[in-house]
């Protein structure tokens, strides 16, 4: 790929950053996870929670509808598990309410699910991933979280990429385009958690690095912006989730912002579900990431199925982690043991 192809175009890196981490452990590894029992002749039912919270559209949010399509897809296709059917258990709760989702955890494992998916929000989040680790069950999320290593989160699994992967990957883009002087636009704290390896840059390489916030509690980008122009910063990172970014893009192009001239990287993996149309002459250079690799037949097979059955509510990009994840952790599974945690569950809320 040339600079001048790069100039004339929008245009978006595919970076398998989730493929990658996945690889790298076993099948075997995965099912450490689980208690695993030999198939016998009788077809097993394995049920896999989820606790999602409330949504405005409606009580079924994308990533509810992508959980269910999911499981689904796996029954269908009795090669998968010839023996086994798997069937879910939905809970709906509060976004801040961890309470609530704790509770919600304990009556999931009280029925003896064999994993629980979800929530989103980190404190809802947090608190299930407690009592799963405790239980010893299975806690899947698909949302960035600074993980530590730690014995404590063992039973946790997330097919976010880590920080130092993604941020490992936007330090190559840099080198790879030369760049000398680079601003980081980010919205909170946690984007320089995502950054630290290039925030580390200039201490090792020759890269002038500034750094700045967006404003918070409003999408008006303008005078930060307006700065950045007056300043003839032309290489900018945005670390920021999607709904932003399409707000940057919108006033950026508003203020002339969207030239040759400039050349944008954005850190969230969301990117492409935004409509890039209204740039793609502008002559823009606007690179990002993308986890799903749609131009592979099974994956793109998959989101044919998925907006065939999709009714309600339109697809996330956290939703395609969700339905590989489970499609890759379930195909290797022969059965599993349910148990009842009643007990060691409500001594834990106590």
């Amino acid at each position: 790929m040339t600079t001048g192809t790069v100039a004339r175009r929008c245009f978006m890196h595919h970076v398998p950053l989730a493929a990658k981490r996945v690889r790298e452990r076993s099948h075997r590894e995965f099912l450490g996870y689980f208690q695993i029992v030999s198939i016998n002749d009788s077809r097993s039912l394995v049920t896999a929670g989820g606790i999602f919270e409330s949504t405005e559209s409606g009580p079924s949010g994308a990533e509810e509808l992508a959980f269910k399509f999911a499981l689904n897809t796996i029954n269908r296709n009795r090669t998968l598990l010839p023996n086994t059917t798997l069937t879910y258990d939905i809970q709906r709760i509060n976004i801040f309410d961890s309470f609530e989702a704790s509770r919600k955890a304990c009556d999931q494992l009280s029925l003896g699910v064999a994993a629980i998916f979800g929530p989103s929000h980190s404190s809802s989040a947090n608190a299930v991933q407690s009592i799963c680790n405790a239980l010893g069950v299975p806690h899947i999320q698909t949302k960035w979280k600074h993980q530590v290593s730690d014995n404590r989160d063992s039973y946790y699994i997330s097919l976010y990429p880590d920080f130092q992967s993604l941020s490992r990957a936007i330090l190559d883009l840099v080198h790879f385009f030369k760049w000398r002087t680079v601003t980081v636009v980010y919205d909170d704290s946690t984007g320089l958690i995502r950054l630290q390896e290039l925030i580390k840059a200039p201490s090792r390489y020759n890269i002038r690095l500034k750094i700045r916030q967006l404003p918070a509690e409003t999408k008006d980008a303008k005078p930060l912006l307006k700065e950045m122009k007056k300043a003839k910063e032309f290489h900018v990172i945005f670390d920021c989730g999607h709904e932003m970014a399409a707000w940057i893009l919108k006033q950026a192009l508003a203020m002339g912002m969207m030239t040759e001239y400039y050349h944008y990287i954005f850190t969230t993996l969301d990117l492409f579900a935004l409509d890039m149309e209204p740039y793609r002459y502008s002559g823009v250079n606007m690179t990002g990431f993308r986890i799903l690799n749609t131009e592979n037949s099974q994956v793109s097979s998959i989101i044919e199925k998925w907006s065939m059955e999709r009714l309600q509510a339109p697809p996330k990009p956290d939703s395609g982690l969700l339905d590989g994840f489970m499609t890759l952790l379930l195909v290797s599974l022969s059965a599993l043991k349910p148990e009842n945690n009643t007990d060691k569950c409500t001594m834990l809320m106590r």
